[in-house]
């Protein structure tokens, strides 16, 4: 904790208030929780995986790109609102696409059926391993 001085009554006030205790002005904003967390799978992919990719990809519907890393990782991100989003295991996986909300973490989870492509939908979770 460290100590600043009030704007407006220049007191002493701890850098973790929110308002002075002597005149009550805001001294910080809460800031609102804007980081959306996604577990990537992570696929050992055998021989077919000699000509694949472990790149990962999450893009929003407009084409910019909100993370670039691995299978297996965590994608982190800040939005601002709910926004439709694109991800793309790296070519061995159906495209997943799914709108997220600020805050919120996810995992992508495989659909059952037999498929050319991996097919993954997003559903929202509680925890993710690396919590």
């Amino acid at each position: 904790m460290a100590l600043i001085k009030c704007e407006e009554c220049g007191k002493e006030v701890s850098d973790k208030a929110t308002s002075c205790p002597n005149c009550g002005c805001p001294i910080a904003k809460i800031k609102p929780n804007t980081e959306v967390r996604i577990k990537m799978p992570n696929i050992e992919l055998g021989t077919l995986g000699l000509f694949s990719s472990r790149d990962a990809i999450v893009k929003d519907n407009k084409g910019k790109i909100l993370w670039k890393g691995q299978h297996g990782q965590t994608a982190k991100f800040n939005i601002e609102e709910v926004t439709d989003i694109i991800i793309n295991l790296g070519g061995w996986a159906n495209e997943t696409k799914g709108n997220v909300e600020p805050g919120k973490k996810y995992s992508m989870v495989q659909d059952l059926g037999i498929h050319w492509l991996a097919t993954y939908r997003l559903t929202e979770v509680d925890v993710i391993d690396s919590d």
